[in-house]
């Protein structure tokens, strides 16, 4: 734990509730999801129902967006305790340029909850944030309301969410 001088404001990332980007184990994902819910811990895992086909049948099926990540919220400190007591998670992601560990803001996590839920739409992750350009807001839709990043991917117009070290979501 870092020291502060006396007198001095303790970062939020110390002493509030944050969300962390934790690592699981291959397919654990849902397992990590109810040890986090029976200790009580809030927790988000990314899924989204799409449909797939194969050569004799069409079926709608879970996926996970991001596949060995779940994002959790607690405060910084009870991270250790987590790691203990749920054995899916094998850690958490690092913010390497902070030199602790990544989190992502309420607001763009809310954002990103409101493109997962919002079925018609396949949400993609893309590995790279884009460079910051105009924020907007959205007029209609899932995300009505919302302060988004307006990016251009392949000619195409798409509203951007950034998710911190893991990237942006795009819609």
């Amino acid at each position: 734990m870092p020291l502060f001088k006396v007198g001095e404001d303790i970062p939020d990332y110390f002493t509030k509730p944050q969300w962390f980007i934790g690592r699981v184990k291959h397919c654990h994902e849902k397992k990590a999801a109810a040890l986090l819910e029976h200790i009580g811990v809030e927790y988000f895992l990314p899924v989204q129902t799409v449909k797939r086909k194969w050569s004799d049948r069409t079926k709608m099926v879970d996926v996970m967006i991001l596949p060995r990540y779940i994002f959790i919220h607690c405060k910084n400190a009870e991270r250790v305790h987590i790691l203990e007591n749920v054995r899916s998670i094998t850690g958490f992601m690092m913010d390497h340029d902070l030199d602790r560990a990544a989190t992502i803001r309420d607001k763009d996590l809310d954002t990103f909850r409101r493109m997962v839920d919002y079925d018609d739409i396949p949400v993609i992750i893309d590995e790279h944030n884009f460079t910051p350009g105009d924020r907007v807001l959205v007029k209609y839709g899932p995300l009505m309301d919302r302060e988004c990043e307006l990016v251009e991917v392949s000619n195409k117009k798409c509203i951007a969410v950034s998710l911190g070290v893991l990237g942006s979501a795009r819609i």
